[in-house]
């Protein structure tokens, strides 16, 4: 698959890690929550994918057939095998061994990135400058636009937000629109209503077709599995990845943020007892 063939949702994961390179330096500059943010990500894309639903926050698998993209099915699997339907941000803030590398792996392969080994570790450069650059309009158009926006910027923007890209790429005081912006997305406050605009015009068409108002409404909150037309299948899985993208969104910022405190108090800790050593 070349990177021209990737949909906007696929790419998802691999985006957020692409747009976290520091092109000078290699390093992922979003380190301490990306994790978090490609957790959210396989969320959210299973939930497009019409394998999962999110329900009173928890998320439930509807169908447990291989999507065939490794990353997404070691995340159905890991769901399929709980014992009950896992809460959205306790799987979100799992962190699971090797993700981030095996998301760089992915760009690798594709020849969007160039790994070199330094002195100090390994680093990533970007080997495919058009791909970042579409990958960054994108999240630029999220940040500048006004209005509702669609499920999939929805995931883009808020997943941005909630590992820190918006501070990384928006920098400063004339910046501030852009990054409130971003916090908006990530609280979804720009895309219930195209949400529920898409549930009732699926309403119309199934009731036009002759078919079960109950179907389509069905359909819609139970997954794309279920739908009895492609109308209401459409809305089902537009509902269902707008749940996913905001608990996604909102598990990985929760997640990030303990970490970020965690980090502040085990500094802070090692500082004070650096310092009451110095006297003795």
């Amino acid at each position: 698959m070349t990177p021209l063939s990737i949909s906007v949702m696929d790419s998802l994961g691999e985006d957020l890690v692409l747009l976290s390179i520091k092109p000078e330096k290699g390093k992922v500059a979003t380190i301490q929550r990306i994790g978090f943010g490609l957790m959210g990500s396989e969320l959210v894309r299973l939930a497009a994918a019409g394998r999962i639903d999110i329900q009173k926050g928890r998320i439930l698998v509807l169908d447990q057939t291989p999507t065939g993209d490794a990353e997404l099915d070691v995340a159905l699997g890991s769901l399929a095998r709980s014992r009950r339907p896992p809460r959205a941000k306790d799987w979100v803030g799992r962190r699971r061994r090797g993700i981030l590398e095996a998301y760089i792996n992915r760009l690798v392969i594709r020849g969007a990135v160039r790994p070199e080994r330094r002195v100090f570790g390994k680093r990533y450069f970007i080997a495919d400058p058009a791909r970042a650059t579409d990958a960054r309009a994108r999240l630029d158009a999220i940040a500048y636009s006004a209005g509702m926006i669609d499920t999939g910027q929805a995931a883009f923007g808020g997943l941005a937000h909630a590992i820190g890209l918006g501070e990384l790429l928006y920098r400063g005081h004339k910046a501030r629109p852009l990054r409130k912006r971003l916090t908006e997305v990530a609280k979804g406050q720009w895309t219930a209503a195209a949400v529920s605009q898409a549930a009732a015009d699926a309403a119309r068409n199934t009731l036009a077709t002759g078919t079960a108002t109950q179907a389509a409404i069905n359909a819609a909150t139970q997954a794309a599995t279920q739908a009895a037309t492609q109308a209401a299948t459409q809305a089902a899985m537009q509902a269902a990845t707008q749940a996913a993208t905001q608990a996604a969104t909102q598990a990985a910022t929760d997640a990030a943020t303990h970490a970020a405190i965690h980090a502040a108090q085990h500094q802070a800790a090692s500082q004070h007892h650096g310092g009451a050593g110095g006297h003795h």
